[in-house]
C-alpha cells in the first residue's frame, strides 16, 4: 500500500499503552507489576507463580483481566483501579504529538484494554486528551478484550466506522492482524526494529510522531 492512500482515510484508531507515549517511560512494566501483586493477594500465590498465570492469562485471552473474570470472577472494577495505581510523572505534554494530531482530518479515537479513567489521566498527561472524539475502553466492549473480534465488531457498530476509510495505530501485531482481515489500514508502532514483512502489517514505524509525520506530508 502506497503512503498517499492514508490521505483518503476519515477515521483514525490509536491504541494507548505503548503506542501514543514511548515503551522506554516505563508505564506499563509499573502495570504489569501491580498486576502479579494483585493476583498474589488476591488468589493467595506466590509471585512467580502470580506471574505465570498473569501471563499465560495474557497470551489465552489479550487480557490478564479477561482470564481472572472467566476463571476467578475477580472484580473487574476493582482490578483496573489497583493495576492502573502507578506513577504517571514520566509522561510529559507532547506538543509535536499534538499539533499532529490536530491536522489529521476526521475523527479520531482511542481503542483501548485499558479502562476510561485511566486512559483519560494519560490523554491529560500527553495534553492531547481534547484530540479524541472518545474512547472506546475495556468496559465498552463489555470487558471482551483485543484482539477478539467481538470486541472490534462492537467498535465498528457503534462509531459506524468503514474499515476501509479507517487506519489503525498499535504496538502490538496481533491486534493488528485482527483489523486486517477487516478492511483496516494497519500501521505497527514499534521502537523495535522489524524487516519482517507480514501481510496484515500495511506500515511499520519507530514511534507515532514518526507515523503522524509521514502521513502529514500526504494530506
Amino acid at each position: 500500500m502506497l503512503i498517499q492512500n492514508l490521505a483518503k482515510k476519515r477515521d483514525w484508531l490509536f491504541d494507548l499503552d505503548n503506542t501514543l507515549y514511548s515503551p522506554n517511560l516505563g508505564i506499563f512494566s509499573q502495570i504489569d507489576q501491580r498486576m502479579k501483586k494483585f493476583i498474589s493477594k488476591k488468589l493467595d500465590l506466590s509471585e512467580t507463580k502470580s506471574f505465570k498465570l498473569q501471563k499465560n492469562f495474557y497470551k489465552k485471552y489479550g487480557t490478564t483481566l479477561y482470564g481472572l473474570m472467566k476463571h476467578y470472577e475477580v472484580d473487574p472494577q476493582e482490578f483496573c483501579n489497583y493495576v492502573h495505581n502507578i506513577n504517571l510523572k514520566n509522561l510529559k505534554h507532547s506538543k509535536s504529538l499534538r499539533s499532529k494530531l490536530q491536522a489529521l482530518p476526521g475523527r479520531k479515537i482511542i481503542y483501548t484494554n485499558g479502562d476510561y479513567k485511566y486512559a483519560k489521566k494519560i490523554l491529560r498527561c500527553l495534553g492531547i486528551e481534547d484530540q479524541f472524539l472518545d474512547i472506546f475502553d475495556i468496559t465498552k466492549s463489555n470487558y471482551i478484550p483485543k484482539p477478539m473480534k467481538s470486541s472490534l465488531n462492537k467498535l465498528i457498530k457503534q462509531y459506524e466506522l468503514n474499515p476501509l476509510e479507517t487506519a489503525y495505530f498499535d504496538d502490538l501485531e496481533k491486534n493488528l492482524m485482527s483489523a486486517s482481515l477487516k478492511g483496516f489500514t494497519t500501521i505497527h508502532i514499534s521502537e523495535k526494529s522489524s524487516s519482517e514483512s507480514q501481510s496484515y502489517i500495511d506500515f511499520r514505524f519507530k514511534t507515532v510522531i514518526n507515523a503522524l509525520d509521514m502521513i502529514s506530508k500526504v494530506l
